[in-house]
């Protein structure tokens, strides 16, 4: 009887706890936001990316949110630097800032290893990049919403920029998620 209660109690809490971060990321909207910021990434001290990763991150994140925004039509303005961007009084201000989480340059070894996989052969890259992401409301300071995104490099394209490519544009579908709402 104890034991069944114990576990009626654990997965009620399993439940709540689960939940709690599905609520979190539904309640963000991006919608009253007129222009978007992004500034360098951060890159921690003793990390093998290279003191220029963060900028170039933000550019590649920059790009892709411009690219998207020509078709989605998202924000008024797109930028690196906040003086472009909040030029204009009562535009509100979307600030994404960052920091580098994981840089692994590619390796024969991991290709190698890849190549062995049926069905994908030597399609797989070996590089990849993961940055932790903070969407700051620009005018209270509060952060809206955070999150890591992963990727990789694929096939020919094994290199780590190719990978911080695909991290701009992920970033710039999540932007594109939560500005639809």
């Amino acid at each position: 009887m104890k034991v069944e209660r114990f576990l009626a109690v654990f997965l009620l809490v399993s439940v709540v706890l689960g939940t709690s971060g599905l609520g979190m990321a539904a309640d963000v909207s991006l919608k009253d936001y007129n222009a978007v910021v992004v500034r360098d990434l951060e890159v921690p001290s003793g990390s093998p990316a290279p003191g220029s990763a963060g900028m170039q991150m933000a550019e590649k994140a920059v790009y892709q949110i411009k690219r998207y925004n020509q078709n989605n039509k998202l924000f008024d303005t797109v930028a690196r630097e906040e003086a472009k961007a909040s030029n204009e009084p009562g535009k509100k201000v979307l600030v994404i800032t960052g920091e580098v989480k994981e840089w692994t340059p590619p390796s024969v070894g991991g290709r190698v290893g890849r190549s062995f996989i049926p069905g994908v052969g030597g399609h797989l890259g070996s590089a990849s990049f993961t940055a932790h992401y903070k969407f700051v409301d620009k005018e209270s300071g509060r952060v809206i919403y955070e999150t890591d995104l992963q990727t990789s490099s694929i096939g020919s394209n094994d290199t780590v920029e190719y990978a911080m490519d695909r991290n701009g544009e992920a970033l710039a579908k999540v932007v594109t998620k939560f500005k639809g709402k």
